[in-house]
């Protein structure tokens, strides 16, 4: 009897094995208790993932080890995600041919391929750069953000505090082209053009320069406006046209001192009015030396939103900040807040006479976008706080990439472990010595015991 129950016990002790083995092969089941969910997707990468409906392919030219695995562990988490994402390890010592025409030069290459376009990732494989590389494949024309320059512009080559070399870099990881575009050399803005950036001119326009601005968001040509508080040097026009005009002064910011900002004319963004450029942002962004911006009520067809609104307690100052003081006065024409800085305005697509220009753009919303200050987005500023995130929405929604606004991988929060000084001495003191010193006493004591038996 207990023969057979010992053979019953084993035949089912085999049975559940074979059950198990067989469901760990046909199930699967992952969590991620990282902080910060790092082995999982982040909602950027999963919102990049969601604008690109095809197939997409990773090509890994590595050869068989430690490093097709460290490659695998990266794709592994946008397949867990979408189901048509395909990786294909290819050794290079066996296809040294297909090497040479791709001009692959380094060990551990990947080409993303997408809809026929490649992108390939030759730096350190992270969420960061891959989820960059799928960006800049989810569009399939070339969208070159265009910077109005010869007046002495915000240069987007310029690597100085008051250049915006910093936000170039930025854009083109997001898969933009970037460009200058001097109106006297070319008298008209180019027909693949999918924003034309004005960043605060300090030399007057032309009249004919003003026009063929003009005459492009006639066409239906998608506009970023950035200036400074003083004279529009010409662009007056341009603001009618828009049904904007500058409020005369600069905002104050009255809580400088206990917020650290170090000049009352910093003034902060705290809250975001509702707005798709808006509206993944979580954080206070910093704008110096901003003006206000009013809309004007006319028949200029464009609808225009505020999204960029200073606190109640901020004022548009009209006197002179050489001050040591800077007092709000009613009576000297200072405005009390909430000021407005920026403005986003909408309108029906322009239609052209010409049929091929209407080909180019086909969105149906023609956009545009104001802000009253351009050094938020200098070299100087761009990293404080969410300055970023909100000069890459700026650019994701005038170039209608809505599904892409602001797609920002954060880093992990507990990547490194920070320690005071005491904190690390204690360690060494606990682990080097005491507890050496606390694992022989246990001995000790345990060999004095027995042999007292």
């Amino acid at each position: 009897m207990r023969k057979m129950q010992r053979l019953i016990t084993l035949v089912l002790t085999l049975a559940l094995a074979g059950l198990l083995v067989w469901a760990s092969g046909k199930y699967s089941i992952n969590a991620d208790w990282t902080a910060g969910n790092r082995n999982s997707l982040t909602a950027s990468s999963e919102q990049v993932l969601d604008a690109m409906p095809e197939p997409i392919t990773f090509t890994a030219f590595a050869y068989a080890g430690p490093g097709r695995e460290s490659i695998r562990v990266q794709i592994d988490r946008y397949q867990r995600y979408r189901s048509d994402i395909e990786l294909e390890f290819v050794d290079p010592g066996k296809n040294p041919q297909k090497i040479r025409e791709l001009n692959i030069n380094r060990e551990n290459t990947i080409q993303v391929s997408y809809q026929g376009r490649t992108e390939t990732l030759d730096e350190d494989l992270t969420e960061q750069t891959i989820t960059n590389a799928l960006q800049r494949l989810s569009t399939n024309s070339e969208q070159w953000l265009v910077f109005l320059s010869g007046h002495r512009e915000r240069d987007p080559q310029d690597d100085s505090d008051t250049g915006y070399s910093k936000l170039r870099e930025e854009l083109q990881r997001q898969g933009f082209k970037v460009r200058g575009l001097n109106l006297g050399e070319s008298a008209r803005v180019p027909d693949n053009t999918a924003v034309l950036v004005i960043a605060s001119p300090q030399n007057s326009l032309l009249p004919g320069e003003v026009q063929l601005i003009k005459d492009y968001v006639a066409r239906g040509g998608n506009l970023l406006w950035l200036d400074d508080p003083g004279p529009r040097l010409g662009l007056e026009p341009l603001a009618d046209a828009l049904g904007l005009n500058w409020a005369k002064g600069t905002v104050i910011y009255p809580d400088f001192r206990e917020l650290g900002t170090g000049h009352p004319a910093v003034s902060l963004v705290v809250t975001y009015p509702k707005h798709p450029v808006t509206a993944r942002m979580n954080s206070l962004t910093v704008f110096p030396f901003a003006g206000g911006l009013a809309s004007q009520k006319g028949t200029t067809g464009w609808r225009a939103t505020s999204i960029l609104k200073t606190p109640p307690r901020s004022w548009l100052e009209s006197g002179s900040l050489e001050e040591k003081e800077v007092v709000f006065s009613e009576e000297d024409g200072d405005k009390v807040g909430p000021i407005d800085l920026g403005f986003a305005l909408e309108r029906a697509a322009q239609k052209s006479d010409d049929p091929s220009e209407n080909k180019q753009k086909p969105a149906e919303q023609q956009r545009a976008v104001v802000v009253a200050d351009s050094d938020f987005l200098s070299n100087a500023h761009i990293n404080k706080l969410g300055n970023l995130q909100l000069g890459v929405s700026l650019y994701q929604w005038l170039s209608n990439r809505d599904a892409q606004i602001s797609v920002q991988v954060p880093a992990a929060p507990d990547s490194t472990l920070q320690l005071a000084p005491w904190q690390g001495r204690f360690i060494w003191w606990g682990y080097v010595l005491f507890l050496p010193l606390a694992l022989l006493g246990i001995g000790i004591g345990r060999w004095w015991l027995r042999r007292r038996r």
